[in-house]
């Protein structure tokens, strides 16, 4: 704001009012990238300033107390003045202690009567969560594309709903009044492409299994806080047309994950979950091109069947996470044929009970398809396994180009040490370079 009127007072041809010169469509997005506040403080500039300034098409009013109805207020009568054809994104945040918040349901009424595309509303609060209104689930007829709402903000949905336009969806540690609101919310969003939900532990929650029941959806994430909270005894996921999963920090082995249908799956993201669940959802997946895999816990092989083939994965990403993780490798090296790139990342953990011993057999993948092996924090692992699990791999992948190896350990000679030992390995392709990080 200073540079602005500096600028403006500058009477100098070599420093005339540069910014004043520029398109109002660009001044218009510099505006939407600084706080609302300060975007309204360059209305004292000149009349094209106070123009520009009902143009703003995304705006961000923040609140953390002095009073919510004269907050409310000044918001409100902002949005009476803007002249923008349709508003491009409203951006709450709200720190509220024992306030009433009916003021609330007002803006975001004038919000949705100025045809806002995207509202995100942030709540935090002490005292009772707030209940988003339930007749603006009703606005089918609207433009609202996005919406996201959490963390302090109450789901009760009654009724069926109508967000027809709604392709967006962001559900942050909300709280949900019942089964029949979450079923309700999604149903009513027929057009709906992206899912993500971060799921909190409310002791006053009556919903015990979550159902995603979305045929339009293309892209779920779904996670959790990642603490050993009871969340929700059971998943159910049906959608039919789903891309991009995203599942992170399900950790709970009482719970379970039923997914119907995904036929269409090309990517997955499977991140700190239990050996359980994975075991549930690992024939859902095969029809994946790319797959990204973290488990925290030893594998019981007894619990994979073996007809389950990765026929079109081509890029595994697999974090070598807990005892036995190489369980985990061999089952989806022995079901991938045509598999391509191959990335591994070590983590530290204890000694298991069992130790690696080189397969009988070789997976097909190693000796038709892999071209390129990534493998990071080498070393990482248990050591001596990923020595071995190393020398599996290059000495029978026949058509590997490059082998990358970057290393945890920090002394210069033991990582010398540990070069020295792979480039002495066997390498079953004679034009494998390797690289080392």
């Amino acid at each position: 704001m200073e540079t602005l009127r500096k600028m403006k007072g500058c009477g100098s041809l070599r420093n005339r009012d540069r910014i004043s010169e520029l398109p109002d469509a660009l001044l218009l997005q510099i505006l939407s990238l600084i706080p609302t506040k300060d975007a309204v403080a360059t209305s004292v500039l000149s009349k094209r300033w106070r123009f520009l300034c009902k143009m703003i098409p995304n705006l961000k009013f923040g609140y953390c107390g002095g009073g919510l109805e004269r907050f409310s207020d000044t918001v409100c009568r902002f949005l009476h003045s803007h002249k923008a054809p349709v508003l491009q994104s409203l951006h709450l945040d709200m720190f509220l202690e024992n306030e009433s918040t009916i003021e609330i349901g007002v803006l975001l009424g004038i919000a949705f009567g100025r045809n806002v595309r995207e509202l995100e509303l942030e709540v935090y609060s002490s005292d009772e969560p707030y209940k988003f209104p339930t007749s603006l689930y009703n606005c089918g007829t609207g433009t609202l594309e996005t919406l996201k709402l959490g963390p302090c903000v109450l789901v009760d949905v009654p009724f069926p709903v109508c967000l027809k336009a709604l392709r967006t969806l962001r559900l942050y540690a909300v709280r949900y009044k019942d089964i029949g609101s979450v079923v309700n919310l999604l149903s009513g969003c027929p057009v709906l492409q992206n899912l993500e939900v971060m799921l909190y532990p409310h002791d006053d929650s009556d919903v015990n299994t979550f159902t995603i029941d979305v045929p339009s959806l293309q892209r779920l994430t779904l996670a959790t806080d990642g603490e050993e909270y009871e969340y929700f005894s059971s998943y159910v996921i049906n959608a039919p047309h789903l891309k991009y999963l995203t599942l992170r920090r399900l950790i709970d082995d009482d719970s379970s994950i039923l997914i119907e249908n995904m036929p269409e799956l090309v990517e997955a993201h499977i991140s700190g979950v239990s050996d359980v669940i994975y075991a549930n959802i690992h024939g859902s997946l095969t029809s994946v091109k790319r797959l990204s895999l973290e488990i925290l816990s030893p594998l019981d092989l007894t619990k994979f069947p073996t007809n389950r083939i990765f026929s079109k994965l081509v890029y595994l990403e697999l974090h070598a996470h807990g005892p036995e993780w190489w369980n985990l490798l061999m089952i989806m090296l022995d079901t991938s044929p045509n598999l391509q790139v191959l990335k591994l990342i070590s983590h530290w953990c204890s000694e298991g009970d069992m130790r690696w011993s080189q397969p009988k057999y070789v997976a097909e993948c190693l000796v038709n398809s892999l071209e390129t092996l990534v493998w990071e924090k080498y070393g990482g692992g248990t050591e001596e396994d990923d020595k071995e699990v190393a020398q599996y791999i290059l000495k029978n992948a026949s058509r590997l180009k490059t082998a990358t190896f970057s290393y945890i350990i920090v002394q210069p000679e033991k990582r010398l040490e540990k070069l020295k030992e792979l480039e002495s390995m066997v390498r079953a392709s004679n034009s494998c370079q390797l690289v080392f990080k």
